[in-house]
Formats: structure tokens, C-alpha cells, sequence
């Protein structure tokens, strides 16, 4: 595993070395992280059931050790998958941010932050961990940054705001660890000893500061405004695997504690409202790429799903629910990676052909990028988790999670396992309906603004082929569930060895593919039966009540979901503005959602912040003998602080 660490540091200091030839420097950067994410992921793929260990050469600080168990093992090649085919992406798409940013930088950063997410999963003690993830965490907003626009540095410091308060959380977190297992290396973690209360303040500390990566409510807010503003490649790295680094640590560590009922019962509760807040926000926006990104959050809430009935079950000494609930997270954490970094390299295609996310000025894009419709399509459908593809394997085994956590005896697990069943399936009803609207708003209808529809083409054969690869896992993942659920079963007996029953008979996906066939069949069948008119069609444009046609009249996003607002006003906030000069001038509504809880939770603290930042301003005049001062005054506080309670 060094060598493939050791190739993707020399692939980034080669691209970075390039910087005068650009051109050259993209190409060589995901040429080479495209072949190396392919090496890796078949090694790591091939390594499963292993233990791999390796020491950094040299003399550090906390000599750096790091092991790849099997659930590190199936995480590393999750990251090298999906960064294989975003590389092979990446190959074209970065050209279109020739002129506004260095690509040898841009290539550079690509291969770094792949290395980055690699080093975190395998770091075996705090202190290199933490350094790993802060690096990841600063390589992910330089990302950001490549897209330089108007907003970039506002919605950077937004990213990096939540980032750094689920950082401190984290770092608390280790550090008490390390101090009850006396030690900073995370093998001696499971020695740790400790009660319910110490364990349940752990549990919060790590899903806060690791839950606020991830993108989990309320922690959700800044998935908009990072993933809208960096380049789509980039995104799709971002949505696709660094989250489910830190869903990664997050199992990990949590294992270590002392299992309790209650754990189950916090990932039920979060996961819920994760689930639901995600998808409603997806629903009511009118970026496509804040649909998809705001759909991570929700997709992050269904993982929580899985992993509440994974912790209830170690918690209540059942094994066989523990066992169903961890398969059914992990495989929705690899269908998530699968769909997810699809769509978003998808919607990379849409803007550098449009250069709109607004889907009120879409319409019509079939025709002219059929092959992006046609993977946009199959994404959608995973997405919407519907038969026979993954999203919907992966949710059927969360469902049989849930039902089978709410048969157990108890008033309090019968609660949450209900509550998650019931917002489990208002996330599903929901998301068909957003992402119908996405799909039919881009690439339905006729366009809404022709003139700039005529030069749009199909993009390169290079940016199809890695999109027609995930769009072909989003449909072999679901048919062969059954295997994928096998080998998962494997890796989990791995982390509850007290279990030896396995999984079997959860459902038959190609007599549901049968199925699914003969209902398609049967309307033909009826129609031959009844003799039906086999005439051709006559073409017409449609009905418009008398006057003469025009593609403004279709139904837009705003349109689609003006029911859902109204009903939702009480948790939506969106301002509705008609500009219109003259009487028989061109109408332009505008329709834009607040996020209810960045207005309610972090907008008030941001300002608070800047009113004492510009209250204490005054201390900072240049004056060289005051500075000596509050350096006098601040150490004359730590001895007397340190004589009293050290």
C-alpha cells in the first residue's frame, strides 16, 4: 500500500512541476491518477480480507503507523473506484477551467486530495489522523477555489467554519479516548473502560464532529454552497467518497465504546431528519447541482438509518440485526458513492454546455446530448432508489433493517424504528419527485431559450466512457445484489464476530426484473388483443388554448413544486419576485429558497461574531508597547492559572 501512496505524491509534485505547460501538466495529472486509482482499487479490492500495516520511515513526532483492516481495506477501495472514473473525467472536463485557474495546480490538488482521503482511512494514531484530515479538509477547499467566483471566498469560509467546529469536536473526542486507553495509538482504543455517560458524551462528541462532514442535519448547510461552487470533477470527489471518509472514521471509532441502546436510537433520530430536510430542500431548488447536492444530505440520513439499527442491535445482544443493519449502510454507502459522483459529473457536462444551473432556462437537451440524457436518466432512477437498480437494493435492505428493529419488544425502539420507517418512506415519494423535476426540467420539453441552444453538442467519448462504467455498476450492483450483500457479510463478521448466521433470501432481483418486464409487455399485449388504431400519429405542437405556441408556456421547476412550498411555508422561506416593465414587455419571475436553519442558527451566531470581531478591533492599533503588554498580562494569567490548578 506505500507504493501507491508514495506514486500518487510523486504524480502531484510531477503535475505541480509542469506549472509553465499547463496543458501538459493536466493531461500527465489524471492520466496518471486514473491509472493509479485503477491499480489501487484493484489492489485494495483484492486485499479485503487483509491486514496490511505500514511504519513511515524516519523519525516523527508520533512515529506514524498505518493498517488497513478489512473495513479500511473496502473503504480505500471505495475512494480509488470513484476516483478512477472522475480522473478519466477529469482528462477532458478540467480544459474548461483553462482560464481560470492553472491546471498543473488544478491536477496537483486533484492527486493530493485522493492521497489525502487514502492516508486518513489507513492512520492508525490521533495525532497523524488529525493532521491527515485537516489536510484533506484544506486540500477540499483549494478545490473550491479553482472555480474563483464571485461568491468563492464567502462559501469557502462557510465550508471551513463547519469543518473546523466538527474538527474540534473530533480532536476532543480522540484526546479523551487516548486518555481512558491510556495511549494515542487506535489499536489499543478497544481497551478502553468506561460508563454510560462517558460513552453516550463520546458517541455525540464523534457524530457532531464527524457527522458535520458527512453533511448531516443541521450540519448540512454548507453541502450547497461548496458543491455548487467548485468545478463538478471536484464535487464529485467531494459528494461521492470524502463523506463516506468521514462515515468511515465514524463507525470505526464508535465501535470502540461501549454499545448502548440509546446509540441506536440518536442515528434513527438524525437520520430521519437528515433524510427529510435533505430531500425537501432538493425538491423546492431551482440549481440542479444544489438539487443533487442538497440529496446528499438526505442520502446521508438514510446510511444513519442502517447504522441506527446496526448500533440498537449491538446494544440490545442481537447479533443477526446488527449484522442487517451494517450491510445495509455499507451498501448504501457504495451505491451513494456509485450515483451520486455520477450525477454530479453529469451536471458538469450540463453546465459546460449551457453554463446554467438554473433549470427554469433549460429544456430540450436530449436532442442534442442524447447519451448524457440517456446516463442522466439511469443516474436519476438509482438515485430515486427504483427497481431493479442499486439505490433500490440498498434501500430494501435498510427497510427489512427497520422492521425488523420495530418488532422488538419495547415501547422506545418500536418508536424510533417507526418514526424512521415513516420519514424513510416520505424521503422516497419525495426524491422521485425532485429528481423527476430535474431530469424533465434540463432535459425534457423544448428549449426554453432556442437561441442558445443551437451550438450545444454531445460531449467527448473520453467524458462519456468513465459515466457509461458508474452507470453500468448503478445497474449490475442492483441486479447481483445478492453477491454484493455476500461479500459485505464477509467484511462485517469482521467487526461482530459473535455472529456466524448470514443473510440470504432478502429478494430475487431478476424474477423482479421478470416481473417488471411482463408488466411493460402487458399493454401491448391488451392493445393487440382489442385490435387498437395502428396509424401514424399525427405531430402537432401542443394545445395553447388558442394562441400560438411558445416554449415559455411549459411547466417550470417552480411551477412543479409550488404545492410542496405553499404546504411546507412554515419550514420554507422563499421570496417570489415578478419583474416586468412595461404591459406588453417579457415577465420574469424569480423564485428563491432561504434555508430556514442557516437563517435560524448559524446567521445569528455569524453575526454576533462580527460585532464583537468589530469590538475588540480596537485592540489591534499597531502599537508595538501595547502589544508587549498583552503579552505580559497573557502569561501573568497562565502562571496564575497553572500555580492554582495545575
Amino acid at each position: 500500500m506505500q507504493t501507491i501512496y508514495t506514486l500518487f505524491l510523486l504524480a502531484s509534485l510531477l503535475s505541480l512541476l509542469l506549472y509553465k505547460k499547463p496543458l501538459l501538466a493536466q493531461k500527465v495529472g489524471f492520466g496518471l491518477a486514473s491509472i493509479l486509482s485503477l491499480y489501487a482499487a484493484i489492489f485494495f479490492f483484492s486485499h479485503l480480507s487483509d491486514t496490511l500495516i505500514w511504519k513511515l520511515p524516519g523519525s516523527f513526532i508520533s512515529a506514524p503507523l498505518f493498517r488497513l483492516e478489512p473495513l479500511g481495506m473496502f473503504f480505500s477501495f471505495l475512494v480509488s473506484m470513484i476516483a478512477f472514473a472522475v480522473s478519466l473525467f477529469s482528462f477532458d472536463y478540467a480544459k474548461f477551467y483553462e482560464k481560470k485557474a492553472n491546471l498543473a495546480v488544478f491536477a496537483s490538488l486533484f492527486n493530493a486530495f485522493i492521497l489525502s482521503m487514502l492516508l486518513v482511512v489507513a492512520s492508525d494514531n490521533v495525532f497523524s489522523f488529525m493532521l491527515l484530515w485537516e489536510v484533506m479538509t484544506l486540500l477540499s477547499a483549494l478545490l473550491i477555489l479553482i472555480n474563483d467566483g464571485k461568491e468563492s471566498s464567502k462559501n469557502i469560509m462557510i465550508y471551513l467554519g463547519i469543518a473546523q467546529i466538527g474538527a474540534f469536536c473530533l480532536m476532543v473526542a480522540l484526546l479523551i479516548m487516548a486518555s481512558f486507553a491510556d495511549s494515542f495509538e487506535f489499536s489499543h482504543f478497544n481497551e478502553m473502560n468506561i460508563g454510560f455517560g462517558a460513552s453516550l458524551t463520546l458517541f455525540v462528541l464523534l457524530l457532531v464532529g464527524l457527522g458535520s462532514k458527512a453533511g448531516m442535519f443541521p450540519f448540512h448547510v454548507w453541502l450547497p454552497v461548496a458543491y455548487c461552487e467548485c468545478p463538478s470533477n471536484a464535487s464529485a470527489l467531494m459528494s461521492g467518497v470524502m463523506i463516506k471518509v468521514a462515515l468511515f472514521a465514524f463507525i470505526k471509532f464508535s465501535l470502540l465504546l461501549p454499545q448502548w441502546v440509546h446509540f441506536g436510537y440518536i442515528l434513527l433520530f438524525m437520520g430521519a431528519l437528515s433524510c427529510v430536510f435533505g430531500i425537501m430542500y432538493a425538491l423546492v431548488s431551482n440549481d440542479y447541482k444544489a438539487s443533487i447536492a442538497y440529496s446528499s444530505c438526505e442520502n446521508v440520513g438514510i446510511i444513519f438509518l442502517g447504522l441506527g439499527g446496526a448500533f440498537y442491535g449491538l446494544g440490545a445482544n442481537s447479533p443477526t440485526l446488527a449484522l442487517l443493519g451494517f450491510i445495509a449502510a455499507f451498501f448504501h454507502i457504495l451505491n451513494h458513492s456509485v450515483f451520486k459522483s455520477l450525477l454530479f459529473m453529469l451536471s458538469g457536462n450540463v453546465y459546460t454546455a449551457t453554463l446554467t444551473r438554473n433549470m427554469d432556462t433549460l429544456g430540450g437537451l436530449h436532442k442534442k446530448m442524447p447519451l448524457t440524457s440517456l446516463i442522466f436518466c439511469v443516474a436519476v432512477v438509482a438515485m430515486c432508489a427504483l427497481p431493479p437498480l442499486n439505490g433500490f437494493a440498498s434501500e430494501w435492505v435498510i427497510y427489512k433493517t427497520m422492521v425488523m428493529g420495530g418488532v422488538d419488544a419495547g415501547i422506545a425502539s418500536r418508536f424510533f424504528f417507526a418514526t424512521a420507517i415513516i420519514a424513510l418512506s416520505i424521503t422516497g415519494a419525495m426524491a422521485l419527485m425532485a429528481f423527476a423535476k430535474v431530469y424533465g426540467s434540463i432535459f425534457l420539453g423544448l428549449p426554453r431559450e432556442p437561441q442558445k441552444m443551437e451550438e450545444i453538442k454531445e460531449v467527448s467519448f473520453i467524458r462519456l466512457l468513465p459515466l457509461g462504467l458508474l452507470a453500468s455498476l448503478c445497474v449490475g450492483l442492483g441486479l447481483f445484489m445478492n453477491d454484493v450483500i455476500g461479500m459485505l457479510s464477509r467484511m462485517v463478521f469482521t467487526l461482530i464476530p459473535q455472529t456466524s448466521q448470514s443473510v440470504h433470501g432478502l429478494i430475487s432481483m431478476p424474477l423482479l426484473v421478470m416481473v417488471m418486464l411482463l408488466c411493460a409487455l402487458l399493454p401491448f399485449f391488451f392493445l393487440y388483443l382489442l385490435k387498437a388504431n395502428h396509424k401514424v400519429a399525427r405531430q402537432t405542437e401542443p394545445w395553447a388554448c388558442g394562441f400560438k405556441y411558445n416554449p415559455t408556456m411549459q411547466i417550470g421547476s417552480n411551477a412543479f413544486t409550488g404545492d410542496i412550498k405553499k404546504a411546507l411555508s412554515f419550514l420554507l422561506r422563499y421570496e417570489r419576485e415578478i419583474k416586468i416593465d412595461g404591459y406588453f414587455s417579457k415577465a420574469t419571475y424569480t423564485h428563491k429558497t432561504h434555508d430556514l436553519f442557516w437563517e435560524k442558527l448559524y446567521a445569528p451566531v455569524i453575526d454576533f461574531i462580527m460585532v464583537v470581531a468589530d469590538k475588540i478591533g480596537v485592540f489591534q492599533n499597531g502599537r508595538t508597547n501595547l502589544y508587549a503588554g498583552y503579552i505580559l498580562i497573557y502569561l501573568c494569567l497562565i502562571l496564575i492559572f497553572g500555580y492554582y490548578y495545575l
